[in-house]
């Protein structure tokens, strides 16, 4: 029997849903200028060659959404498919003319509002292979199509300063065009220096069928697909380390991937795992997942990967109600399970996760850093993730500080200095 309170819940959830999903799609546009570089202190892309100096930039991709060439160009719908397509997509920053000095301009605007509105528009996208989720990874050599993808890959890596490979796994509520737009983004910021990999899982673009569990159960069954492209990478590319950046939804695919990905070698020990998998950093940001599903996972993420890095928030308010209006326990990305999982990390010893508490400080900074999407449009933590994704440096060496609780960070009043200098360390000039 329904209760008036669970009514109401259900009410709200379809108010939203309706308000989200019959709103005219945004225009993707370019990110804040991380302040790293907002200052005019640090110029990422000083050092590239002119073949990297275009308002385009490449981005491989992998997803298990059914395609469509209902269009001019192929994309993917929002239904789930038993293949994973591989392929590459084209993104240009900015309206259609514009140059390199114009993206440049636009990316290090001052005081970090990323300056005009710089649109993001996917001008190709190349499938290349489209292979089943349910078997092994396949043997390149024998695959022409996976062949081209591995091949592309490693025509990247050598070209790259950075010879690592990022995996980025979007939230739920996007598309496409939004997954292969944001890594595109990821990797320009971080200057252009590695190779990025869009994961693409189902979700739809609209709020209610992921508070339904409509898109939970997609994110879900999309684990074992991502465990294929992860392991298809550790198997056939030249990347010194492969990091992951998962987004809010991303974190169940994510999580539960790399908890799967640890049962495949049961008799390997951390080392070994690391050293057969290469994983590098492996960051969950605004982890919409349960904190007790999350901590099931967790030490198994933490023997495959190099560091594990989990943010959290207390003024996030899609979490929040993720969990009022779809009922388990605090999300992994609140400050309400933040005693929980820093208790676990030093129980177990987890000596290589960190927390990252977007919150605290805010007192002495001044100001908190709030909403769902911060890790990329708040200039503070968008420069941290970057900076983590090109570096895999632990948060010491990131420029942020410790708190009273060991194993949690965060961004103190003059971290925009601190993480400048770190960069300058750790780069050696490469920026």
């Amino acid at each position: 029997m329904m209760t008036r309170q669970s009514g109401l819940r259900i009410a709200f959830g379809i108010g939203v849903g309706f308000l989200v999903g019959c709103g005219a799609p945004k225009p993707l546009t370019l990110m804040p200028t991380p302040v790293i570089y907002s200052v005019g202190k640090i110029d990422p892309f000083a050092h590239l060659g002119s073949e990297h100096r275009s308002p385009e930039i490449p981005v491989f991709y992998a997803t298990n959404r059914l395609p469509s060439t209902d269009r001019d160009m192929v994309t993917y719908q929002n239904v789930l498919d038993s293949r994973l397509h591989l392929g590459r997509a084209t993104i240009r920053f900015g309206r259609l003319g514009a140059s390199w000095k114009d993206v440049v301009r636009a990316s290090l605007a001052e005081g970090g509002e990323g300056g005009e509105a710089t649109p993001l528009v996917v001008t190709a996208v190349a499938p290349v292979a489209a292979i089943p989720v349910s078997e092994t990874v396949p043997d390149p050599l024998r695959s022409p199509g996976v062949k081209a993808f591995i091949d592309g890959i490693n025509s990247e890596l050598a070209r790259a300063v950075d010879k690592e490979v990022i995996v980025y796994v979007h939230g739920t509520k996007v598309d496409f065009t939004n997954s292969v737009s944001l890594t595109a983004e990821i990797d320009h910021f971080a200057g252009r220096d590695f190779v990025g990999v869009a994961f693409a899982w189902p979700s739809h673009q609209d709020i209610l069928n992921y508070m339904v569990g409509v898109d939970v159960k997609r994110a879900l069954e999309s684990s074992t697909a991502l465990r294929r492209l992860l392991e298809l990478l550790a198997l056939h590319t030249d990347a010194k380390h492969i990091n992951v950046l998962a987004y809010s939804a991303g974190g169940r695919v994510t999580s539960k991937a790399l908890y799967e990905l640890r049962q495949t070698a049961p008799e390997l020990d951390a080392t070994s795992l690391r050293r057969r998998f290469r994983l590098g950093a492996v960051a969950f940001a605004a982890a919409d997942v349960p904190v007790d599903t999350f901590l099931e996972r967790l030490e198994p993420i933490s023997e495959l990967a190099e560091l594990v890095v989990i943010t959290s928030s207390d003024a996030d308010n899609a979490l929040q109600a993720g969990k009022n209006f779809m009922g388990g326990l605090d999300r992994a990305g609140t400050r309400r399970a933040e005693d929980e999982e820093e208790a676990f990390v030093a129980r177990k010893q987890l000596e290589n996760v960190e927390i990252i508490d977007v919150s605290f400080g805010q007192e002495v900074r001044g100001f908190d850093i709030t909403g769902h999407h911060y890790w990329y449009r708040h200039p503070w933590t968008s420069s941290d993730m970057v900076f983590l994704m090109r570096t895999d440096l632990p948060a010491g060496q990131r420029g942020l500080e410790s708190t009273e609780q060991a194993g949690v960070w965060f961004l103190s009043s003059d971290y925009p200095e601190m993480i400048r200098k770190a960069a300058a360390k750790a780069l050696d000039g490469q920026w």
